[in-house]
């Protein structure tokens, strides 16, 4: 197995468009309850969102099976995304009678941000995810994120118990364990755990790209 050295190693900022998002989180948060009407989904429910597409490494019925084992009063799944396990998804809910679960289909970016601000955490357990774009997302818009050790972001963004938590690939136990803490916390709890989320999202936009850049080219010039 071959190691790279630590001199040729550069650490790359991927930080750019983050600030528009941030802003657009500013704007639209006053309006969680209209926009919660606007989409139907009724005011004090604990709103689980997944978005991406709905294809089998991203494991969206890892999601539903622990969503299904949630035991609070009023829950919500939204799906935003579409994908090959649309409809065996929906069909799963049918035959185990699965309440509350939502397929908004796809959506632009003009509308993802509406999701993003009517939910309470976002989870994405994927079993192969090299960075995940939805991650850093919902975190601008101040979420928690349930995702697992195969999603590159969770690396460097998710620290568990502060912002979100980390579970191993396939683990439906520990996911539904995380979503039902999440539930039980008194809602401004959940609001500080999403906090640290947005406020890391600002000092992550905020890196110098064009340092790392230049970092790059001297690496390159000094091995060539």
């Amino acid at each position: 197995l071959y190691k790279v050295p630590d001199h040729k190693l550069v650490p790359f900022a991927y930080s750019w468009g983050y600030n528009e998002l941030l802003q657009t989180s500013r704007e639209l948060n006053p309006k969680r309850d209209e926009i919660r009407d606007k989409l139907g989904i009724p005011r004090g429910t604990f709103v689980v969102l997944f978005c991406g597409r709905l294809s089998k490494e991203k494991d969206p019925f890892l999601l539903l099976d622990a969503f299904n084992r949630l035991d609070t009063h009023s829950k919500s799944l939204v799906f935003v995304g579409d994908g090959t396990l649309k409809y065996p998804l929906q069909e799963h809910v049918e035959d185990h009678n699965i309440g509350s679960v939502h397929f908004a289909g796809f959506q632009d970016r003009n509308a993802v941000p509406m999701y993003y601000t009517a939910a309470d955490v976002l989870v994405l357990p994927s079993y192969r995810d090299t960075w995940g774009i939805v991650v850093t997302e919902a975190m601008c818009f101040g979420l928690p994120v349930i995702t697992t050790d195969q999603v590159g972001a969770s690396v460097d963004l998710i620290k568990d118990g502060h912002n979100g938590f980390t579970i191993q690939v396939g683990d439906e136990d520990t996911l539904t364990y995380h979503l039902q803490c999440l539930a039980d916390m008194h809602e401004e709890e959940r609001k500080k755990m999403g906090l640290h989320s947005q406020r890391l999202m600002q000092w992550w936009a905020n890196r110098n790209l064009t340092e790392t850049i230049d970092q790059y080219f001297d690496v390159l010039t000094k091995t060539s």
